[in-house]
C-alpha cells in the first residue's frame, strides 16, 4: 500500500518458503504468478499492455524492471535467440527450500500476462531452469504446456519462433509512447538519484557470487576507465575496497537474518574464498559469529 516500498528478496523468500510450508503446495511460486494482476506490476505493467506486439511488451517490462523491484542478485533480460524470444530470470543460486519459490513466481507472473495479454495464441517452446527438478515438474508442465529442463544454465521463458511478433489486445501506439515516456522519466529520476557509490554498490551487489569482483570489471560495466572510477570515489571521499566490504557487510547481515541459506552458501554469495573467511569478517563486522547472530535475530 506504500509506493516505492520494498522487501528485500531473502525476506521474501522468507515469505514464500512460509507459504509452502503452511499450505504443503510446494508449487505454490506458480500459483502465485498466475494470480498477479496487471496493476501489481504498476506502472510498467499498465505501460507494457499498450505495446504493438508481445515483444515489445515484454521487452519494455523487463527493461522497467527497477520501477518494481530493487534486487541485489542481477537483473533480467529479454533477448532474442533463433527466432525466439528469451525472458531470461536472473541467477539466486545456490538454491535451497526458501529460494524455488522466486523463479517459479517470476516465470508464472511472465507467463500470466503473455496468455492474458497477447492477442492469437501465444505458446512456449521450452522452460530452463537452474535448479534440479522438485518433484512438482507437472505442475510445471500443465501450467507452460511445452518442455521442462531442469539443472539448466539458466532461469528462462522460450517463447515459440516469431511468437514475439503477436500483437497486443491493448495495443495503442499512442497510448504506449506516452505511458513509455512516463516510465523512462521516472527511471531516469532513480538512475539521476544515485551517486556513484551507489552505481558501484548496484554493480557489486549483482557479481559478487563465486569471488568479489575487480573495480575494472566494475568500471568495464558503467562505461569508463578504472582510474576514472577511482577519482569519481576519490570526490566522493570513499575507496572501492571500502564499497565492496560495506556491501558483504550489509549483504551478510540481510542473509544471515532474513533466510536460512547456511554459511557455506553465503559465503560462496558474498565471494568469499572460504566458510571461515565468511566468518571471520562476519565477527568483524558484527562482533557477533554468523549462528550467534542469526540466533540473536530470531529471539527478537
Amino acid at each position: 500500500n506504500t509506493p516505492g516500498a520494498r522487501i528485500s528478496i531473502p525476506k521474501y523468500m522468507r515469505i514464500g518458503h512460509d507459504a509452502i510450508r503452511a499450505t504443503h503446495k510446494a508449487e505454490l511460486g506458480l500459483i502465485a504468478g498466475q494470480n498477479t494482476d496487471i496493476a501489481d506490476i504498476a506502472l510498467a505493467g499498465l505501460s507494457a499492455i499498450t505495446a504493438p506486439t508481445l515483444g515489445d511488451a515484454l521487452a519494455f517490462l523487463i527493461d522497467m524492471e527497477s520501477l518494481n523491484s530493487r534486487n541485489s542478485r542481477g537483473r533480467s533480460r529479454y533477448i532474442i535467440e533463433d527466432g525466439r524470444a528469451v525472458c531470461q530470470f536472473y541467477s539466486i543460486s545456490p538454491y535451497n527450500a526458501f529460494n524455488y519459490f522466486v523463479v517459479d513466481n517470476a516465470l508464472s507472473t511472465w507467463w500470466k500476462f503473455i496468455k492474458t495479454y497477447a492477442a492469437g495464441q501465444p505458446k512456449c517452446h521450452h522452460i530452463e531452469i537452474e535448479y534440479e527438478n522438485q518433484r512438482y515438474q507437472h505442475y510445471y508442465e500443465k501450467l507452460f504446456d511445452c518442455p521442462v529442463y531442469y539443472g539448466a544454465q539458466r532461469n528462462a521463458l522460450i517463447l515459440k519462433r516469431e511468437h514475439q511478433l503477436l500483437p497486443m489486445t491493448h495495443a495503442s501506439v499512442s497510448t504506449f509512447a506516452q505511458m513509455s515516456e512516463l516510465c523512462h522519466n521516472e527511471k531516469q529520476q532513480i538512475i539521476a538519484g544515485k551517486t556513484t557509490s551507489d552505481l558501484v554498490i548496484d554493480l557489486i551487489s549483482a557479481q559478487l557470487s563465486g569471488s568479489p569482483p575487480q573495480i575494472e570489471d566494475v568500471a568495464r560495466q558503467l562505461g569508463i576507465a578504472g582510474w576514472t572510477l577511482r577519482r569519481r570515489l576519490a570526490d566522493e571521499n570513499i575507496k572501492f575496497q571500502d564499497l565492496l566490504d560495506n556491501t558483504r557487510s550489509a549483504l551478510a547481515q540481510t542473509y544471515v537474518k532474513d533466510s536460512q541459506h547456511n554459511f557455506t552458501e553465503i559465503a560462496f554469495l558474498l565471494g568469499f574464498s572460504s566458510p571461515s573467511a565468511f566468518q571471520r569478517a562476519f565477527k568483524r563486522w558484527t562482533s557477533f559469529s554468523p549462528g550467534d547472530y542469526r540466533k540473536l535475530r530470531a529471539e527478537k
